[in-house]
């Protein structure tokens, strides 16, 4: 049984500020990145435990180099590499391929706009006010959902703070969750140690694959229509103007581009180098 990883980073064990997301933080990025490793190690174990025999971590936290490589499960590979869309048309999800039986979403956190929702955007706070998938507003939970079902891949299990088990419990219903943290707002929330969370994330990992071995999962579905349109709204015009330039993209509004496609993929793939192209100058994170 194959395992597919997305590993972000603000839905990790700790993680409440900028200052554990970014390199540029020091010393509490540096811890923050074992807390994440730990969370990857905890699913593994549990996934493990219950008959899969190979793991791919998709790197998907800002510059993607974020996990300690020497510490993670020997048991896993990991894919990692700047967010360009020249390497990473799907951003969060490469190296995806349908041969995977089943997906998990570690360290995940709620869309843009949740109220009170830790740390809460959409793939990149500076530019996404709100991304609708066929009507539907997503976020990174079901943005990945969507790509993995274009694959026939089911995700098993979803982890990070309360509010986004809860938009995973929305988005996909049959997903096991792991709650290692209470939000309290956007920077701040009540957090359990690593030798809580760990024990936690291991027994949903087990759970979720012991249920994916035991019966077939449900692929996240899109809401009807001829194939897929994602519609993203931005924060600000000369962001919009900027996208205009990216193919596949139509301008629909002031600050609203529209991608229209035959799959979820292809749709989202268009949008991501839309945003990318929307930077001013290019963050550390697209390097």
């Amino acid at each position: 049984m194959r395992l597919y990883i997305i590993a972000d980073m603000e839905g990790a064990t700790g993680v409440v500020h900028r200052d554990d997301l970014m390199e540029d933080g020091g010393h509490h990025w540096q811890r923050a990145r074992g807390w994440l490793t730990g969370d990857v190690n905890a699913a593994i174990a549990g996934a493990v435990s219950r008959g899969v025999t190979e793991v791919v971590v998709s790197e998907g936290h800002a510059h993607m180099r974020n996990l300690i490589l020497d510490e993670l499960d020997p048991r896993a590979s990991l894919v990692r590499g700047p967010a360009r869309w020249e390497n990473r048309p799907l951003c969060q999800a490469s190296a995806l391929d349908p041969d995977f039986d089943l997906a998990f979403f570690i360290a995940f956190h709620s869309r843009a706009g949740t109220p009170g929702g830790l740390l809460s955007h959409t793939w990149a706070g500076a530019i996404v006010h709100s991304l609708h998938l066929n009507g539907q507003e997503v976020g990174e939970t079901a943005i990945n959902a969507a790509i993995c079902a274009d694959q026939g891949i089911p995700v098993a299990l979803v982890t990070g703070a309360d509010d986004v088990c809860r938009e995973a419990g929305a988005d996909l219903p049959w997903v096991e969750t792991a709650a290692v943290k209470t939000a309290l707002g956007f920077d701040i929330a009540s957090c359990l140690p690593p030798g809580a969370t760990g024990a936690r994330i291991r027994e949903a990992a087990a759970r979720a694959t012991e249920r994916a071995t035991r019966e077939r999962l449900p692929l996240f579905s899109l809401r009807p229509g001829a194939g897929c349109t994602a519609r993203l709204s931005v924060h600000r015009r000369q962001m919009a103007d900027k996208m205009s330039l990216v193919p596949g993209l139509e301008r629909t509004d002031e600050r609203e581009m529209t991608a229209r496609a035959e799959t979820a993929s292809e749709a989202l793939s268009a949008v991501w180098r839309g945003v990318a192209a929307a930077f001013h100058e290019q963050p550390g994170w697209l390097r």
